[in-house]
């Protein structure tokens, strides 16, 4: 999508698109993987006997992008006398929006002798934008510890089994026992969403893998994360050869030089435009319209948020209404009910009860305690205090109201944050847009004034137009499950008025 030349509102009409790319990347890059006994499929146990010499593993890999190289990844294990010292470094240099983005994340834990985890530390950097995770397993649980902005913020993930780190699946489908025909089936935490999945691995067949010219044996391991199918060589002796994941990115087996070599070139496609869906159709003048009807192909809604609220979905075909607002009910501020715990409370990304986010909403809305009022002026705050800037990071809402900058992923975070922090019950929901004739992804709010309301402070919408297409209700931990459907979704304009 090119940034429209003028307007504001215009300028951030895109795009959760970087983050759910980035996000699945990093998922798969670096990953914690639980040991679990769950249905049929042979449970893997940490084994790694390739691994327990004592000499230092590295790998080096190469990231492609359509055939343009566009990062590398970097594993190391280093044996100690009490375990080993584990990292696991990820660069991008992505196309977002026409823009260049270098994104660089790091891992690195400290693991006993049988490669079960001690502790972690985690950082996502991204231009000026840091994300810090650690955690430390104890009994029962992993403990995890946010440091953004300069606050930190814990929280706990119940975790039974032992937890085992080995440069994400790769540590176990680089062991001797790997037969075609297996199926695996491993519980993933990710450090980037601060989320736990059961992720299903199988091994399909072998086959002959051509790199610079040499022929290697390889198993082909398909992996289903989320829905996203990536697919892995591996070689007999355990060395990751290749893998293939979203929109044409590859891991291709390298050495150091080789690995960071040419990355001052040119990037690849950009994201935005790899993952846009065209309709069949243009829709005019889109912020006015009422009511939108859709058919929508490539998607079952199985897992997806399609139906619910001003959305009905049936059958392949999605209508959706713009709220009316003049027959809400009288709703004051704060929320007394006890129904919407969950959409009150802080989160580690959603700091509402940080003393600056409540000091700033009451700032924004003074005496004010009708609902409707404080989100129209919640949204209008927002929209004009932070730039419409492409940001490939995980959003923070403090970070957000101290850097004033971001696209619709930090509108969203920050927005829920200030309703929060009023009182008002807020979730994130993230989906598709329509803009210049085409739908990208985007993320927006929904705010409960006696009934859920669709709210985009990006555009500063109260209602939200109806060309919101709702996917998913949550955040980062529900939004990655959108890679399932990049360039599987296809729309059909059917009706409009």
């Amino acid at each position: 999508m090119h940034w429209p030349r003028s307007g504001r509102a215009r300028r951030g009409l895109a795009i959760a698109l970087g983050l759910l790319v980035l996000l699945a990347w990093l998922a798969y890059a670096a990953v914690f993987v639980y040991r679990v006994e769950w249905g049929g499929g042979r449970v893997l146990t940490p084994e790694i006997r390739k691994l327990t010499g004592q000499e230092p593993q590295e790998e080096w890999l190469a990231v492609f992008q359509h055939g343009r190289k566009v990062g590398y990844s970097h594993t190391r294990l280093v044996p100690r006398a009490e375990g080993f010292d584990a990292s696991e470094e990820l660069f991008l240099r992505l196309l977002f929006l026409e823009e260049t983005q270098e994104v660089f994340s790091i891992i690195q834990a400290q693991l006993a002798r049988d490669h079960s985890l001690k502790s972690f530390a985690f950082r996502l950097q991204a231009g000026p934008i840091s994300f810090r995770l650690e955690g430390s397993v104890a009994p029962g649980k992993l403990v995890l510890v946010t440091r953004m902005a300069g606050e930190e913020r814990s929280a706990e993930l119940p975790g039974t089994s032992p937890i085992y780190l080995g440069s994400g699946i790769r540590a176990f489908l680089t062991q001797e026992r790997l037969k075609v025909g297996e199926t695996y089936r491993l519980t993933v935490f990710d450090p980037s969403t601060m989320s736990q999945s059961l992720v299903p691995v199988r091994v399909e067949a072998t086959e002959t893998v051509r790199l610079d010219g040499r022929s290697y044996e390889a198993f082909r391991v398909v992996m289903e994360y989320h829905g996203l199918r990536v697919r892995s060589w591996i070689s007999p002796y355990g060395e990751v050869l290749k893998e293939e994941g979203v929109l044409g990115m590859t891991l291709v087996k390298s050495n150091a030089e080789e690995a960071i070599k040419g990355l001052d070139g040119a990037p690849g496609v950009d994201l935005v435009r790899a993952a846009a869906v065209v309709p069949d159709r243009t829709i005019p003048r889109p912020r006015e319209l009422r009511q939108l009807k859709l058919e929508l192909t490539g998607v079952t809604g199985e897992g997806l948020d399609l139906s619910g609220d001003r959305q009905r979905w049936q059958e392949g075909q999605l209508v959706i209404v713009r709220e009316s607002l003049s027959d809400l009910p009288a709703v004051g501020i704060p929320w007394t009910g006890t129904d919407m715990v969950r959409d009150l409370q802080p989160s580690l990304l959603i700091q509402s009860d940080a003393p600056e986010l409540k000091g700033q909403a009451a700032e924004i809305l003074g005496l004010e305690r009708d609902g409707l009022t404080a989100v129209k002026k919640i949204s209008s705050w927002v929209y004009r205090q932070v730039e419409k800037r492409p940001t490939l990071s995980i959003p923070s809402a403090l970070e957000v109201w101290r850097q004033k900058a971001g696209d619709c992923n930090e509108h969203s975070v920050l927005f829920a944050a200030l309703a929060r922090a009023a009182g008002i019950p807020t979730r994130l929901a993230a989906g598709l847009l329509y803009a210049e004739g085409t739908f990208f992804y985007h993320a927006w709010n929904e705010v409960y004034l006696g009934r859920w309301v669709a709210v985009d402070a990006t555009l500063d919408q109260v209602p939200a137009d109806p060309t919101h297409v709702r996917l998913i209700l949550g955040g980062p931990d529900r939004q990655v499950e959108l890679v399932r459907v990049m360039g599987q979704v296809g729309i059909r304009v059917l009706d409009y008025e």
